[in-house]
């Protein structure tokens, strides 16, 4: 059983800290506070509510302080959009959450 709650506080939990689309980019920053000691971010994708294009990101940026993973992602300049969320993978499994707003 210890195991099995292991597993579940180990689990990435990514939230929204915030977003912009300013100077001609989106950029969106998150935390996981159950990064660990390694924290890598691949196949990242921002997916609009209506299921359009996803759109990949142009930059991925990361830094862990204390167990806590601060992430920039950043895509091309988007004009319209409303809702999205953002698809990836944390340590090689996948991962989504909401783009706050």
């Amino acid at each position: 059983m210890a195991f099995a709650i292991a597993s579940i506080s180990a689990y990435a939990k990514p939230h929204c800290q915030s977003f912009n689309n300013y100077d001609d980019k989106v950029t969106i920053i998150f935390a996981d506070d159950s990064a660990g000691d390694t924290y890598s971010v691949s196949d990242v994708k921002l997916i609009p509510s209506w299921k359009g294009k996803e759109y990949k990101a142009t930059s991925v940026s990361v830094s862990v302080n204390n167990g806590v993973a601060t992430v920039t992602l950043t895509f091309d300049h988007l004009t319209k959009f409303s809702s999205p969320k953002v698809e990836l993978k944390i340590n090689g499994k996948k991962a989504s959450f909401k783009v706050c707003q």
